[in-house]
């Protein structure tokens, strides 16, 4: 009998075949309902927490990279985004990227939805990369690039193409190389250790991540 988180993916995968075959394995229907399922976990935490202003918190949850965008009034409701986002389900990683001040507003929004949307045209018209494994995402002129790359030269080439679109300040890359293990086991058990290091207000280290060279650099 089959169970029903088995079931959920059938139904993705019947919903959305020609889409499901592209992957290949590379960005699976079950890899797909986990991060969607931690994505509205962290969210669905974020919302019950209380004395925190997370209501600007953007989350994203690709190949169990957790994303933080947007912003927050204050360090501690930064850090305590952090805490919650490594307690959900399927999550191997943490990037937060969330700004401590005001929103970005609704020009500069608009501003990163634009560069999105040409982002993803640069990458689904270009040969050597395969878009259909990448998560697009822009805050404040800064991509941020999740997903799965077939090796480094795929994951360079994307950067390279985004880089290029006007207005992106830099490029951030979160994404998984083939030669990575896909089912890295999930972090959750770091909630405890985070939540009390934010409450005793100590400083959280950030998690690492790569970024490609700023969109101003001399490219070949």
């Amino acid at each position: 009998m089959m169970t029903l988180r088995q079931i959920i993916v059938l139904a993705a995968c019947l919903a959305a075949l020609p889409a499901c075959a592209a992957m290949q394995d590379q960005r699976s229907a079950v890899r797909q309902v986990d991060d969607a399922n931690a994505s509205i976990a962290i969210k669905s935490a974020m919302l019950r927490a209380e004395g925190f202003a997370l209501s600007g918190v953007d989350v994203e949850v690709t190949e169990g990279v957790a994303l933080l965008g947007g912003s927050v009034p204050r360090e501690e409701d930064r850090l305590y985004a952090e805490c919650l986002a490594w307690s959900a389900p399927a999550v191997r990683s943490v990037a937060n990227h969330l700004k401590v001040g005001e929103g970005r507003g609704l020009r500069r929004a608009a501003g990163d939805v634009w560069i999105t949307q040409r982002v993803r045209a640069r990458l689904a018209g270009d040969g050597s990369v395969r878009s259909i494994n990448y998560n697009i995402e822009t805050h404040r002129g800064v991509v941020y690039l999740l997903g799965f790359a077939r090796d480094e030269t795929e994951r360079d080439r994307a950067a390279q193409l985004a880089s290029l679109v006007g207005g992106v300040e830099r490029v951030v890359l979160l994404v998984r190389t083939g030669g990575e293990a896909p089912d890295l086991p999930p972090r959750g058990e770091l909630r405890a250790e985070l939540c009390d290091a934010v409450a005793r207000g100590e400083p959280l280290a950030p998690e690492p991540s790569e970024e490609a060279p700023p969109a101003n650099a001399d490219t070949p």
